[in-house]
């Protein structure tokens, strides 16, 4: 079956990582942008990691996996080069608890899409492992044409749909605004600001 995309909140859920190589770094790498309670699990860490450490981002238990590590894991990251580690893990882990098998997607419950992110527009990309080449290609051309900018863009949408429901206006004006800042003149901070104090006298 394919996987569903979904946008979840998991900065109140237990992340274990097994594994302290390179790719539990990437993996940790992307989640402390989401969640502080992330706690790897492994006998050594990468350089990247234990400054990661040092700066309190991350929990270490130094040592082996055993099953007791995800009892209370909500999400877990299997990123040994061990195969019967990772077998272990499979066969430990929770029934409620989602899984991430770097090494084998297709084993696990959860993937990780390559991701932009401009303040409050996130795009993600994935090929479901068909070509990492092609998903890496893409993100470059997203890169190049949501650039940085897109953030504030993104901020002067959302305060301009906040203050449009509190107008008094039809349902088709409000659309009609709605798609109107979508064009071009309103990347324009100026034309941003002549809307925001439009909608302020509306209100």
């Amino acid at each position: 079956m394919p996987m569903i995309p979904l946008m979840i909140d998991i900065s109140e859920k237990q992340v274990v990582v097994i594994g302290g190589g390179k790719i539990a770094e990437r993996r940790v790498r992307t989640l402390i942008s989401y969640t502080d309670k992330i706690r790897v699990v492994s006998p050594s860490l990468t350089i990247a990691l234990q400054d990661l450490l040092d700066n309190n981002w991350i929990q270490w238990d130094k040592k082996t996996f055993e099953p007791k590590d995800i009892e209370q894991a909500d999400l877990i990251i299997v990123a040994t080069n061990h195969a019967h580690i990772n077998q272990q893990v499979l066969l430990a882990k929770p029934h409620h608890a989602l899984t991430n098998m770097t090494s084998e997607a297709a084993t696990g419950d959860v993937a990780f899409p390559s991701i932009l992110r401009r303040g409050k527009l996130t795009l993600s990309i994935s090929t479901n492992g068909a070509s990492p080449t092609l998903t890496a290609q893409i993100l470059e051309e997203f890169k190049s044409r949501f650039d940085n900018s897109y953030e504030d863009y993104v901020d002067f949408l959302y305060e301009c749909r906040l203050r449009i429901k509190q107008t008094h206006l039809s349902t088709s004006q409000k659309q009609n605004i709605l798609k109107m800042i979508l064009t071009q003149p309103y990347r324009e901070k100026n034309k941003q600001l002549e809307m925001i104090k439009r909608l302020e006298s509306m209100t």
